[in-house]
């Protein structure tokens, strides 16, 4: 049943950050750099990885905010002189 619950909260994860992403103008960035959400799934899951942390749900919805960042046609953390 783990696996279950990891698949239902990344799917969750992936079209609840679709929506977001979509609907709400709020960007991580400055005129160099850009910290994307898939930047901060990462960074989520190291920290819950050092602390040993297994839920599947957790483990799921940071997944689903990943690949949904990561699916994306701009994802890199270096922004582009032109935007």
């Amino acid at each position: 049943m783990e696996f279950a619950f990891y698949s239902v909260a990344m799917i969750c994860g992936f079209a609840i950050t679709r929506w977001v992403t979509e609907n709400l103008k709020f960007h991580a960035r400055n005129k160099s750099i850009w910290v994307h959400h898939w930047i901060l799934a990462f960074l989520a899951m190291a920290v819950l990885l050092w602390l040993k942390i297994e839920s599947p749900s957790i483990w799921g919805i940071l997944t689903g905010v990943a690949l949904e960042g990561l699916g994306r046609k701009n994802w890199s953390i270096m922004r582009n002189s032109g935007k």
